[in-house]
């Protein structure tokens, strides 16, 4: 019993003077009836209720035979009614089917995702599996697919309020762009078949004479009180040849060819004002601005409408497309072969998250997102900066040959050098996820599962792999540029808050030694020294009696011992 059959028994027990309210039965779940007798072995409120909330998009219709055996039709009906929303019965005559004696043949009524080509493939190969585990003695007989028939060539049919009489000149055009906008709508739709070389018009005035038949069962349309509204489209195809004749063909696709034809001016347009620097380039907006009549003209031709309305769809068709390709030429790189990599990169995109939305749908990771999203995120804060530390460590320890914990870096810079591999991993698994999604949207990750369980997360190690080794090659190269920078004496490049100077170094006390490690002290050229942390203060020589090795370079001095003065030159007075 549901909610509402309770509470409306409850109120009709009060009604009727107090009488016992008869006592609750809970809903017995009925077991599966396996004689010849039965022809709907599926428990109707229970697939209703599966069903209900389905997201498949396909069904398929199977033909299972096997022996007529109550055990084994009982446990193929068991293993078949598992699927949610998968109806099972026995054949009837109306299908058709010649069983042979001692045989008995079930009529599945299946759900399939992803894309309608495969579907019947992998509901065969699903409803396979189930059959042999455990092993059952019945195999399919039949499969197809099945496509209700749509009903075509329909329109939507608003009612509206009627406009008061009252209302004459600015009142009566501002009601008439209102009532366009559906701003007059009462919230009540019909869904009205069309007639071939029917006009709008027409069509209204036959939904008033049927009004009757199309609604509830009002007698008569109230047309003191209300108006109809056609929603905004295209007029209809007036043809009544024959589908496949020529004619037909052409009106079915004429608006496509049209479309086609139509949309290099826009491109054309916003080319010429992207490249061209003189002011005559704006006569390439004529074209499109000369089009909005006619394409509003066409996207509102339906029914009469307001001239303003038409040219608003006008311009937002047309307009809208050459604004959006006058902003990608303006502001994308010069050059064809930056242009198709841009547009690559878009397609990329968008691929990937056509992928991962298949991916995630219907998954264990969607039913669960709000109890794995704190999991994966709460360690963030603790590995983005050990990933940042490890990092500024092979920038000034590997490279420079400088302790990481004697300079000093701000906090978040550990967080920032540390986003840009991270990323990138997350970039590459989404990748890997994206190819799933669409292997799950085309059934084609049914027969390799097992596969996929292990080749996933190898290829996610080999991503973080090339990423890590990518990162690595990438901060020993900035390391050598700034090194080499401060071997000419120019200025060394910055690398996530690592901002080395060039300076000259002097003795506090001139004339007492200093402890230097490896000395001598550098006073006669500058030297590259970071930001310091702690007591010890720790150089870069270029100097190339040094070594041959970066990290033979490093020299380590104490910090109350000497003085630091901007270099102005390559040589230290």
């Amino acid at each position: 019993m549901t909610m509402a059959s309770f509470f409306s028994a409850l109120v009709g027990a009060r009604r009727t003077g107090g009488e016992p309210m008869p006592a609750l039965v809970p809903r017995q779940r009925r077991e599966p009836r396996t004689d010849g007798d039965s022809s709907d072995l599926s428990d109707s409120e229970n697939d209703l209720e599966l069903g209900e909330f389905t997201t498949a998009a396909q069904r398929v219709r199977l033909i299972v035979e096997g022996p007529d055996d109550p055990d084994e039709t009982a446990r193929a009906v068991e293993a078949l009614r598992a699927q949610a929303g998968w109806r099972v019965r026995f054949a009837q005559p109306h299908d058709r089917l010649n069983v042979v004696e001692g045989q008995v043949a079930l009529v599945v009524d299946a759900l399939a995702h992803g894309q309608r080509r495969t579907a019947v493939g992998a509901v065969r190969e699903q409803v396979t599996r189930l059959l042999e585990r455990p092993p059952v003695g019945f195999r399919i007989r039949e499969a197809e697919l099945v496509r209700p028939e749509k009903e075509r060539n329909t329109t939507l049919v608003r009612v509206v309020r009627r406009m008061p009489q009252d209302y004459q000149g600015f009142r009566r055009w501002l009601w008439r762009h209102w009532v366009a906008l559906g701003g007059a709508d009462t919230g009540h739709v019909l869904t009205v078949a069309l007639t071939p070389g029917e006009t709008g018009d027409q069509l209204k005035a036959r939904v008033r004479e049927e009004w009757a038949e199309l609604t509830r069962g009002d007698a008569v349309f109230d047309a003191e009180l209300h108006d109809l509204r056609l929603s905004i489209g295209p007029r209809p195809r007036s043809e009544t040849d024959h589908p496949s004749s020529p004619r037909t063909v052409l009106g079915r696709f004429g608006s496509l060819t049209w479309l086609l034809l139509a949309v290099p001016v826009p491109l054309g347009c916003a080319w010429t004002l992207a490249s061209w620097s003189s002011p005559w380039r704006f006569l390439a907006l004529l074209a499109p601005l000369l089009s909005f009549g006619p394409v509003g003209y066409w996207v509102t031709s339906n029914e009469t409408r307001p001239r303003l309305l038409r040219l608003a769809w006008g311009a937002l068709i047309v307009g809208g497309f050459t604004w959006v390709s006058y902003e990608w030429m303006a502001h994308s790189p010069d050059g064809l072969e930056a242009q198709f990599w841009g547009m690559f990169q878009v397609l990329l995109i968008l691929e990937m998250a056509g992928g991962c939305w298949h991916a995630f749908s219907r998954s264990w990771l969607s039913r669960n997102l709000l109890l794995i999203l704190p999991v994966l995120l709460a360690p963030l804060p603790f590995v983005l900066p050990w990933v940042g530390s490890f990092l500024h460590t092979a920038y000034l320890e590997e490279v420079l040959g400088i302790p990481e914990s004697a300079v000093h870096v701000a906090f978040y810079w550990r967080y920032f050098v540390a986003l840009k591999p991270t990323a990138l991993i997350l970039a590459i698994t989404l990748f890997y996820v994206s190819l799933y999604g669409w292997a799950k949207y085309f059934n084609l990750y049914l027969s390799q599962r097992a596969h996929l369980k292990v080749v996933f997360p190898l290829l996610v190690l080999l991503a973080g792999l090339a990423v890590t080794d990518r990162t690595l090659t990438e901060v020993q190269t900035a390391a050598e540029n700034t090194y080499m920078a401060a071997a000419r004496g120019d200025r060394p490049p910055e690398y996530f808050g690592l901002k080395g100077k060039l300076v000259c170094v002097r003795p506090v006390e001139p004339g007492k030694p200093v402890s230097v490690q490896p000395g001598p002290l550098p006073t006669r050229r500058p030297v590259l020294a970071f930001p310091r942390e702690g007591d010890d203060l720790w150089v870069w020589d270029p100097s190339a009696e040094r070594g041959r090795r970066s990290v033979e370079h490093a020299v380590r001095m104490r910090s109350e011992d000497v003085s630091l003065y901007p270099a102005t030159g390559t040589s230290c007075p």
